[in-house]
């Protein structure tokens, strides 16, 4: 059985050989074949342009053969040797692709030397084993390198099938335009003439429709370079001419600046985290802000415009184009944010039916900001926007504006991230208040109701929004809420955190509320003056005990705050209602004084009550349950 296997195992591979051998034979003898009809072709150079049809045939027959020969060669022959047919065939080759890739220079050749006569042997076999050695090289460097690539190393299935973790990239997904066509340069508008200025707008504009990728920096970047150089073209010609704007622009113009900035904004870099530092954190910058900036400004140039028409933008310029322009503020690159505010208030200010839309979507976000989310990027932009439509309300103030100021404007004070855009919070509730002060009383109490109890940073801020009220309140205003604000007043005087402390006594350096202080000194001493009298104490003490030999006293012991520039100036404070207010300064000493003794006969009392209980509770042990101890 086995015997009979090998036979026709051997039979198979010799009749394999034999096919082999006839074919190299037939492949050598069409090589020296076509070596005699180049030979006769350089002999007579008058007869090679009526034999080139014939000659590029056979190049094409010996290419096929060569590499179905050498194809077979390697898959038999395991040493990598080539054989004399293979050698022939591969001279022939190369001197054929040598002679149809150079024409020039084989005419050139051919010029000084007309007639080349190949019939020396062993010049021609000596010829055929210097070409052998140079393709047995090249297979002997790849094989090399194939055996030492790095890329073996890594199994095939795994470079398929694991999947690839996508890059977590801080700027916006811009993805490129699909089936983009290749930017091309178009003339300057100076090169031009005038009368096609406007054909020339429209196809810069066109050709700005196109978005790169940024997130491969090396990608088209001559193409990127010129959607560059070509929107600073167009910034520069719509601010230095007078064009007469038709519709066409409108909407190719809209359409670019939506196609290059309107997109989807990612999710925040740290949602969960701290708040966003402006000082600490790293800013977050958009790869592609080198267009998206050219892009605001043409815009912007476009709708400051003298030429801009708002009947002919209105349909383009819309309500859904002011929803996905608003969008935009949340976006972490602040320099976008900027050109953002600009731009929707130069909008604001063009489209008149557009502004009471404008507000509503504001409100919207600002309550979805407090209620909801609790995080929005571009807060503090869009009050810097409302407090320049606010300083532009007409008096008397719409019951819709109140509105605004008590639902909006103050809930804002609540939310986490107040320190971010308070200042702007705080200069649109003290425009309301300049134009109508009656709102002082609604201001200040929606202030206390969202005063922070443990936050001291936060206090401070509240602070400084409240002596930037006093410096506009109107006397009778003040009179009604007197007596809740120096409430809180107080407690911030008690505070432990000396900033707070110091904060409160320092608005005694105010001419103007040291006038309203003193003026209703009889309601508001009673109030602060224990809080401030602690804090004024060991001064007191100190001036009362001049001549005593230790001047040196312990503050921790006689004030419930250590530092002792507060003491000072909290003695300060006081001396202003001695010297102003002789007489209800003193009926505050005596109130103080039986305040006192009343808190320490109450805590006397106290003690002795836990005293009789713990002496009860000893007898119990003891086992004398005959006397029962009465608490009064």
């Amino acid at each position: 059985m086995m015997k009979g296997f090998k036979q026709r195992f051997r039979s198979k591979s010799s009749s394999k050989k034999d096919k082999e051998q006839q074919s190299n034979s037939s492949t050598h003898q069409s090589s020296s074949s076509n070596l005699t009809s180049n030979n006769s072709n350089n002999s007579s150079p008058s007869s090679s342009s009526s034999s080139s049809s014939s000659n590029r045939k056979k190049d094409k027959h010996h290419s096929s053969s060569h590499t179905s020969n050498q194809t077979t060669a390697n898959s038999t022959e395991n040493d990598s040797k080539l054989s004399a047919p293979q050698m022939n065939s591969s001279t022939s080759q190369n001197s054929q692709t040598s002679q149809s890739s150079g024409s020039s220079f084989a005419s050139h050749k051919d010029a000084h030397n007309p007639k080349i006569i190949l019939n020396d042997q062993t010049n021609n076999e000596h010829t055929q084993l210097n070409n052998q050695l140079q393709p047995q090289s090249e297979i002997d460097f790849l094989k090399f390198h194939s055996s030492h690539s790095p890329f073996d190393k890594v199994p095939k299935d795994d470079l398929e099938l694991k999947p690839k973790t996508p890059q977590r990239h801080s700027s916006s997904r811009f993805e490129p335009s699909q089936d983009q066509k290749p930017f091309e340069k178009s003339p300057p508008f100076d090169e031009v003439d005038p009368q096609f200025h406007l054909d020339l707008f429209l196809q810069k504009v066109e050709q700005c429709k196109i978005i790169f990728d940024f997130m491969d920096p090396s990608f088209d970047i001559q193409g990127k370079e010129l959607k560059r150089i070509t929107l600073h073209e167009l910034t520069v010609f719509i601010s230095t001419n007078r064009i007469n704007f038709t519709e066409e622009i409108y909407k190719n113009v809209v359409e670019m600046f939506k196609i290059n900035i309107f997109r989807s904004i990612p999710p925040p870099m740290n949602p969960i985290g701290d708040i966003y530092d402006p000082d600490e954190d790293e800013p977050v910058y958009e790869l592609s802000w080198s267009h998206m900036q050219l892009v605001y400004e043409f815009f912007l140039r476009f709708v400051e415009s003298p030429d801009f028409n708002n009947t002919l933008a209105k349909p383009y310029i819309d309500q859904k184009f002011i929803l996905k322009l608003l969008e935009l503020f949340d976006s972490e690159d602040n320099r976008e944010r900027d050109c953002l505010k600009t731009t929707l208030h130069r909008i604001y200010g063009k489209f008149l039916s557009l502004r009471s839309f404008i507000r509503k979507s504001m409100n919207n976000i600002f309550l979805t900001f407090v209620y909801e989310t609790g995080h929005f990027n571009g807060i503090s932009e869009l009050l810097e926007i409302l407090g320049s439509i606010i300083n532009g309300f007409a008096l008397p103030l719409k019951e819709e504006h109140k509105i605004f100021l008590i639902r909006i404007l103050l809930p804002l004070h609540k939310a986490r991230s107040l320190s971010i855009y308070h200042p702007q919070l705080a200069y649109c509730i003290l425009q309301f208040l300049e134009k109508d002060s009656t709102l002082t009383e609604e201001v200040i109490m929606g202030l206390l109701r969202y005063w922070p109890k443990i936050n001291s940073p936060k206090e401070l801020m509240f602070l400084n929004e409240i002596e930037d009220i006093f410096e506009i309140i109107d006397p009778i205003e003040f009179q009604k809420i007197e007596i809740p604000l120096f409430a809180q007043l107080s407690k911030c005087i008690s505070s432990p955190h000396f900033q707070v402390s110091e904060k409160v006594l320092c608005l005694f350096n105010n001419e103007y509320f040291v006038s309203l202080v003193t003026e209703n000194a009889e309601n508001i001493l009673p109030i602060i003056f224990p809080s401030m009298y602690e804090l004024a104490k060991p001064e007191l003490d100190l001036l009362e005990n001049m001549n005593m030999s230790d001047s040196n006293m312990d503050y921790e012991e006689s004030s419930n705050n250590w530092n002792k520039t507060i003491s000072t100036i909290a003695y300060s404070a006081l001396k202003i209602f001695m010297e102003s207010n002789p007489i209800i300064y003193d009926r505050c000493i005596v109130l103080y004084e039986q305040q006192i003794k009343e808190d320490n006969e109450r805590k006397q009392l106290r003690k002795d009550h836990w005293e009789k209980l713990e002496r009860y509770v000893n007898s119990l042990k003891e086992g004398n349950l005959q006397s029962d101890v009465i608490i009064k």
